[in-house]
């Protein structure tokens, strides 16, 4: 019967977009507030950045036999998360709500409505599913980059280790699909542990190997349905999208520009291409061609705060400040909680001279991040420049209690107390530390 291939791969599905709302929800109490704008916040498939890579791949996958691991499908700014608590949070929520949907399907199975005795395919396809979730879950809590358990840890990693490792990322999940498929004592183990829990929640694994067998026997349509279906989700938006990406990585700058911009001229309104685009020529100190494209993104997401801050830094770069604290203030407006934002705001009022704006600024970075070192000694550095010597010194020695190696040499020759340098008090502070 057809119905038990849909009925599995449309549980699938509606377990995915679970999955994805729990990474999106979580990043948007953490602090992210840019995945409302991208559509996250919702069950609907289509939303997704990736309904080929996310839905469709791992359901073929899964239709030939495999385990459909969801892709990732919602893009996190982890640089709007609030602390290091958030980031593992946001990817502990994919496997949590996987759990969640997982205990919800063993209802049946608990309540003694699907047994043995009861004959009807729902129960074997049920229980087949459940057994794919566990799986799921099983894999997706493992340390390895880019898998979930990996995300759980990685903000608590010495940033070396981060940078080493995330270079294996996109080839993590190949090289565990390689372990499980052809290292025979490890593919055991793993379904041993899959099979134990199944049993644990009530889900006997020969109901969910018949279901199983049910599944294959009826998938080979369907099959045929997907591939067709891959074809018709084709973007080629995303096909330039995607080789900018890979000529960036390469250095081939201009090449990969031009890929961006292919890719825009079929989907104007192309966020991500955008944004490929801008921060390319932002790394490039292509200044203005970049404020042209962050602008595009104001326009088509005018609640991007990251695209108001980044905005603001390059007007401040282009020594447009009134109109550079303009976009940092709209930025702050969005999302007030930016240490990021208040910190190059606050730069930006520095090198105006404005020093007194600029400590209060510095002031809003220290709150929202008490351990920000540059913020403290930027704030030293303009009470220096305002002539008060002795708060200059209290607040230098806190930015050289959090970073002591390179901010004690940095303010050995920084200009900015050269009219305290002779200052005794100033002196004492070396033979201080």
């Amino acid at each position: 019967m057809w119905l038990i291939a849909v009925f599995i791969c449309l549980g699938w599905i509606l377990s995915v977009c679970i999955h994805e709302f729990g990474h999106a929800v979580v990043a948007y109490l953490g602090g992210d507030k840019s995945v409302k704008d991208k559509g996250y916040l919702t069950l609907n498939p289509l939303k997704y950045t990736h309904p080929v890579y996310s839905l469709l791949l791992p359901i073929l996958f899964l239709l030939m036999g495999g385990i459909a691991l969801p892709g990732g499908a919602v893009y996190i700014n982890h640089r709007r998360l609030r602390s290091r608590w958030w980031k593992s949070a946001v990817s502990a929520a994919g496997p949590f709500a996987s759990i969640v949907v997982t205990i919800l399907l063993t209802i049946p199975f608990g309540l003694g409505w699907a047994t043995p005795s009861v004959e009807h395919w729902i129960w074997p396809s049920l229980a087949f599913l459940v057994l794919l979730e566990i799986a799921s879950v099983l894999l997706n809590l493992l340390p390895i980059p880019p898998l979930d358990g990996y995300g759980i840890i990685e903000p608590w990693l010495p940033r070396k280790t981060q940078i080493k490792l995330n270079k294996f990322s996109k080839y993590g999940i190949w090289i565990l699909f390689a372990l499980l498929w052809y290292v025979q004592p490890l593919n055991q183990l793993f379904w041993n542990w899959t099979y134990t829990i199944s049993d644990f929640l009530g889900i006997s694994p020969q109901m969910a190997g018949h279901g199983y067998y049910l599944f294959r026997q009826q998938s080979n349509i369907l099959i045929l349905g997907l591939v067709g279906c891959l074809w018709l989700f084709r973007r080629k938006e995303v096909g330039w999208y995607n080789r900018g990406e890979k000529l960036r990585k390469s250095q081939r700058y201009e090449e990969a520009i031009a890929s961006y911009e292919a890719a825009i001229k079929i989907q104007p309104k192309y966020s991500e291409a955008w944004y490929a685009k801008a921060s390319l020529l932002y790394q490039l100190q292509r200044y203005e061609e970049a404020l042209v494209a962050y602008e595009k993104i104001i326009q088509i997401q005018p609640e991007e705060a990251h695209a108001w801050f980044v905005r603001g830094w390059i007007l401040g770069e282009l020594q447009q400040y009134d109109q550079a604290i303009a976009s940092y203030d709209k930025a702050i407006e969005i999302e007030e909680n930016l240490d990021e934002v208040w910190f190059y705001r606050a730069k930006t009022l520095e090198k105006w001279k404005r020093y007194e704006d600029a400590i209060a600024s510095y002031d809003k970075a220290i709150q929202i991040k008490p351990n920000y070192p540059d913020a403290w000694y930027n704030k030293a550095c303009c009470y220096a420049l305002l002539g008060n010597v002795s708060t200059a010194i209290e607040t230098l020695k806190h930015a050289i209690n959090f970073n002591p190696e390179q901010l004690r040499e940095k303010a050995k020759t920084d200009s900015s107390f050269d009219a305290i340098r002779e200052n005794q008090l100033f002196k004492n502070l070396w033979h201080h530390n």
